[in-house]
């Protein structure tokens, strides 16, 4: 072979794998990256939400989180005859209330002729119990075999509300708690069943 077919053969070589199958794209890599990108942007929208609006954001997290609670005891009380359980803790004011262990203090500011023995937990340390509650419902105390039954309802605002927003709440006692996002606080009465 001389140099002429020499460099035939080579030219000859490399027009062959010039045209030799290129391999299928693959799109997996490209979608995968939208599909990051789209997470990236719904994760920034979230946090702009966040940021600009958070008492909405409370508020659309609470009303799913009160109604997903509320079906689920619902459910067990159907099913297994279980009943919301409260654990009452110690009596004191807002320092204990701010301790957050999962338990109703029993608030000593709200003593007042007229107003029931008053228990109240923030409603993200497990006092959002009682949101979905309503007249009738039955709940027990951690404890005690004793059925308790709500027997009076009081929304008031969280700002400006003073006892006088209690007077007259049929009850033995009452759970308070505050309802995500809004200015809005929830008592229940709560009287023994026989």
């Amino acid at each position: 072979m001389g140099l002429v077919d020499a460099r035939n053969g080579v030219r000859s070589m490399r027009e062959t794998v010039g045209r030799s199958k290129q391999p299928p794209r693959r799109w997996h890599g490209t979608l995968s990256a939208a599909a990051g990108t789209v997470l990236v942007l719904a994760g920034g929208a979230v946090l702009v939400g966040l940021l600009a609006a958070p008492e909405r954001v409370e508020y659309v997290y609470g009303t799913v989180k009160t109604a997903v609670t509320g079906s689920i005891h619902a459910a067990r009380e159907d099913a297994f005859g279980d009943l919301p359980t409260v654990d009452l803790g110690a009596a004191g004011g807002v320092h204990e209330l701010d301790g957050c262990d999962g338990t109703f203090t029993e608030m000593s500011s709200y003593e007042r002729e007229g107003v029931p023995p008053v228990w109240a937990a923030h409603n993200n340390c497990q006092g959002d119990v009682l949101l979905p509650w309503e007249i009738g419902q039955r709940v027990q105390v951690e404890g005690s075999d004793q059925v308790y039954e709500v027997v009076d309802i009081r929304h008031t605002p969280k700002t400006w509300a003073t006892t006088d927003d209690l007077l007259g709440l049929d009850g033995s006692f009452a759970l308070q708690t505050c309802f995500y996002g809004e200015d809005r606080m929830k008592f229940v009465g709560l009287e023994p069943v026989d």
